[in-house]
């Protein structure tokens, strides 16, 4: 609906302001000097929104959320960092479940209808036919029920390509998006799993046995890195001398800094003297692709005797190590890249403060008095 109004200026002369609203469409405004050329300004906006709707609509009823699904896995996911696998796994689902139904045909009742069913399915993390399968011969796969943080994120990736149809695509109108409204639902607290003294002198014990398994750990406990951080470090970003690392791809795209210390920093320089020259990153894997640790790295969880540990709980274990040292959370925030709203701003702290606290880390694993005291 357009509407035209007439606004007097000082010298007696006039303006005319013509806004139009159509709901599932922002308000459109101009001003012009006659009412003449307002009215059809505003005749024509009306006309294109009329015939986007109705576009829309048309789209949002030819076309089913599979052909949105595969549009968006060939055309946003590839720009994802990591390769968007979480949303490949996630939209794979989604597919399979809802795939024949047409976009707008989807509405929020759907949604939550299929949220309760993933919740109640069960599934397995493990293929036995799977090449990299970490599953004995014989043995068989564990079976899991997602929780509703997993199921979070499923709607999240869903809720992603609609709101691509609605936008760039136009496929459907902002007003029928059914994620618009739909609330969470409320997730557990995150896990806080760590190892105690004994368990991890068991762990290094395993993992001394494989030098590049041993070194990756190491520098896990060390720096409170990603996995994904330090299999995607190259030598080019390390400094033997200053034991500093520098890790070009984290989690929230901004390089960081880590400081290496005691017999974290050994263990590395040892492991430098047997690298691979030909290739540039310091945990390579097999051809061209990421190294593999997960399967090791499992193995050695459960020669050591560990129960429901992963390669992740390490950056836990390290962050609590560090703040039962005493380690302010604006230097933790810096050393293992956390951020949040309110102290993003001390993410960037000065060098010098989170060398010394990586040093009291470094003695903590070496076994050493603290320097307030304490192991």
């Amino acid at each position: 609906m357009a509407t035209i109004r007439k606004r007097e200026g000082r010298h007696g002369d006039a303006t005319y302001t013509a806004m139009v609203r159509r709901a599932g469409f922002p308000t459109r405004t101009a001003t012009f000097n006659t009412r003449e050329k307002a009215k059809r300004w505003a005749a024509t906006v009306d006309a294109e929104m009329i015939e986007g709707r109705h576009s829309r609509d048309a789209a949002g009823a030819r076309r089913t959320v599979a052909e949105a699904i595969d549009r968006y896995l060939a055309e946003e996911v590839p720009t994802k960092r990591g390769g968007g696998g979480m949303h490949t796994t996630c939209l794979g689902w989604w597919r399979e479940r809802i795939g024949e139904k047409k976009l707008g045909r989807v509405t929020r009742a759907v949604l939550v209808e299929e949220r309760a069913k993933l919740l109640r399915e069960s599934f397995t993390r493990a293929d036995p036919m799977a090449k990299r399968t970490q599953l004995e011969k014989g043995e068989h796969p564990r079976v899991y029920k997602r929780t509703p943080a997993t199921a979070n994120r499923y709607m999240a990736a869903l809720s992603h390509v609609f709101t691509m149809c609605c936008g760039d695509w136009e496929w459907l109108q902002p007003a029928a998006n059914p994620f618009a409204g739909l609330s969470q639902l409320k997730e557990a607290k995150g896990r806080t799993r760590n190892l105690s003294d004994e368990e991890r002198d068991s762990l290094l014990a395993e993992t001394a046995k494989d030098p590049t398994l041993h070194t990756l750990v190491t520098l896990a406990l060390a720096t409170a890195a990603r996995a994904g951080e330090l299999v995607r470090l190259t030598w080019a970003d390390v400094d033997l001398r200053e034991g500093r690392l520098l890790f070009r791809i984290t989690k929230n795209a901004q390089p960081r800094t880590a400081w290496v210390r005691g017999d974290a920093l050994d263990q590395l320089k040892q492991y430098a003297k047997v690298r691979q020259l030909h290739r540039p990153e310091v945990f390579p894997g097999k051809g061209r692709g990421e190294y593999d640790y997960a399967k090791r790295f499992a193995a050695a969880v459960k020669a050591a005797g560990i129960d429901d540990f992963r390669f992740h709980d390490l950056r836990h274990t390290s962050a609590t190590y560090l703040a039962r040292l005493g380690t302010t959370e604006q230097q933790l925030k810096a050393i293992g890249g956390w951020k949040s709203g309110v102290v993003s701003r001390y993410v960037h702290l000065a060098a010098k403060d989170v060398e010394d606290a990586i040093q009291k880390l470094a003695d903590k694993l070496d076994g050493k008095k603290a320097t307030d005291g304490g192991k």
